[in-house]
C-alpha cells in the first residue's frame, strides 16, 4: 500500500490500483470491496494521486447513497433540480474536490440552480438542455461556455448514477467549441526591462522584484510561490524544494497545503548563482524571515495572487512590454529554458512539475517549430565528424 495514499497499490509489474472496503452488506452478508486499474472513464492510472482522487470519488458517491436509502420512490421522482443540487450533488461535490475547486465552481453551479430553479429534474428533456447549451455560447466566452457545460454534464452524470434519472438527456449533445487561450509571456530581452523599473531602495519594491525575479527564474506555479517557506530553500547548494501550495479561503486568511497541483509537482529545483543572490539581498532586509517564515511575504503575510497581478501590470505597462500574469511568469521562465537554454521537452516538463511531458509539448509546441531549420546542418557536422558521407560507400550496380 502507498504511504502517502490510502488504499492505493502497485501490483508486481508496478501497475497502479486501488483497493477499497466498504463494510458488510446487511442484505447479503457478504463485504463490500471494490478494486480497479482504471478510473470512471476507463483509463488507466498514470499516477498514485489519481488512483486515490478516485478513490475518495467512489466513497463519497457510496456515502452519499447511504444517506438517501430511506428516501421514498415518489420523492426521488419529483425532486427539482435545485433540491437535487443544494442536498445532493453539491455535498457530494464538496466532499471530491479541494475546497478551493468548491469555491470556484460554486458561481457556475448557482448559475444551473437559477435556470432549471422547480423544474423536476425527471423532466429535464434533451431539448432543454440543447436550448441551455446554445444559451450559453451566446452569452459567454467559447472557452468559458465550454467549461460550464462539461459542470453541467456532470451534475446530471451523477444524478443517472444515483438513479434519479434513466439516462443524462445531455449526452449526445455537442460540446462548444473552445480556443486554446493565449497566454503572453516576456522573453529575455523584455524581462530585463521590466527589472529596470523596480525601486530597490524601498521594501515592497524589493520584495515585488524579488517575487517576479523568483517566479521568471524558476517557473513555479503561483500558488507554489507563494507557499515558499525560508527552509524550502538551499541557499548553499542552490536547490529550491517545492512541496507545497497556498490556498486563500477569504477574508485575509490562507492555509499552507503540504501538496501541490500534480504528484510530479512535487520536486527539486536547481537555481543559478544570481538568483541566489537576489534572494539573499531580499533576506536581509526582509522582516520576519526565520526558516519558517513565507519567501515571498511582507511583515511574514503571503503575498495575494491580485496583488502579484496588480504589480505586474503596473511594472509591464512602465516598461513597455506585454502585460502578463502570475501563469504568464511560469511560461516565461519555459520559454527561456525552450529558447534561450535549448533545453528539451522532458527536461522543461520535469523542471514545471508537469505529470506529462505531452503538456509541455502541446503548449510549446510552436516555439520548439523554431529550431527545425538548425536540424539539418546539426545531422550534416555529426555523418561528418563519423566520416560518413554519400560517396563513402561502393555503388552496387558496379
Amino acid at each position: 500500500m502507498s504511504k502517502k495514499y490510502k488504499g492505493v497499490h502497485r501490483n508486481s509489474k508496478g501497475r497502479i490500483y486501488y483497493q477499497i472496503e466498504f463494510g458488510i452488506d446487511k442484505s447479503t452478508g457478504k463485504r463490500q470491496r471494490k478494486k480497479s486499474y482504471k478510473n470512471q472513464f476507463g483509463n488507466d492510472f498514470k499516477t498514485e494521486k489519481e488512483a486515490f482522487d478516485e478513490v475518495c470519488r467512489i466513497r463519497a458517491e457510496f456515502n452519499q447513497k447511504k444517506l438517501l436509502v430511506n428516501i421514498s420512490d415518489e420523492t426521488d421522482k419529483n425532486i427539482s433540480f435545485k433540491d437535487y443540487m443544494e442536498k445532493i450533488y453539491l455535498p457530494y461535490y464538496k466532499k471530491s474536490v479541494q475546497l478551493v475547486t468548491y469555491r470556484t465552481a460554486l458561481t457556475q453551479y448557482s448559475a444551473f440552480i437559477e435556470r432549471f430553479h422547480d423544474k423536476k429534474l425527471v423532466d429535464i428533456t434533451v431539448r432543454d438542455c440543447e436550448r441551455y447549451r446554445l444559451e450559453l455560447i451566446d452569452m459567454y466566452s467559447p472557452n468559458y461556455a465550454k467549461g460550464m457545460w462539461s459542470r453541467f454534464k456532470q451534475c446530471l452524470g451523477y444524478a443517472e448514477r444515483l438513479e434519479y434519472i434513466k439516462s443524462i438527456p445531455c449526452k449526445n449533445l455537442d460540446t462548444p467549441k473552445g480556443n486554446r487561450p493565449e497566454t503572453k509571456f516576456w522573453r529575455l530581452d523584455e524581462f530585463q526591462k521590466v527589472l529596470q523599473t523596480f525601486d530597490l531602495s524601498s521594501y515592497d519594491g524589493r520584495q515585488h522584484y524579488t517575487a517576479t525575479w523568483l517566479y521568471f527564474m524558476t517557473g513555479m506555479r503561483v500558488s507554489e510561490g507563494l507557499s515558499l517557506i525560508w527552509s524550502d530553500i538551499d541557499l548553499p547548494n542552490k536547490v529550491v524544494h517545492i512541496q507545497s501550495t497556498l490556498e486563500y479561503r477569504g477574508n485575509g486568511t490562507y492555509v499552507r497545503k503540504e501538496q501541490t497541483k500534480t504528484e510530479a509537482g512535487m520536486r527539486f529545483i536547481e537555481i543559478d548563482d544570481e538568483t541566489v543572490s537576489v534572494l539573499k539581498s531580499w533576506r536581509s532586509v526582509q522582516i520576519n524571515n526565520s526558516e519558517s517564515d513565507f519567501v515571498l511575504a511582507r511583515f511574514n503575510k503571503p503575498m495575494n495572487k491580485s496583488t502579484l497581478s496588480r504589480m505586474l501590470k503596473r511594472h509591464a505597462e512602465k516598461a513597455g512590454v506585454p502585460v502578463i500574469t502570475g501563469k504568464g511568469l511560469r511560461h516565461s521562465h519555459d520559454s527561456f529554458m525552450i529558447n534561450v537554454l535549448k533545453k528539451d521537452v522532458l527536461y522543461v516538463s520535469a523542471r514545471s512539475g508537469r505529470t506529462d511531458k505531452a503538456t509541455t509539448l502541446n503548449t510549446y509546441s510552436h516555439l520548439y517549430d523554431r529550431d527545425k531549420v538548425s536540424g539539418g546542418s546539426e545531422i550534416t557536422k555529426v555523418l561528418q565528424s563519423f566520416g560518413i558521407t554519400a560517396v563513402s560507400h561502393q555503388d552496387p550496380t558496379k
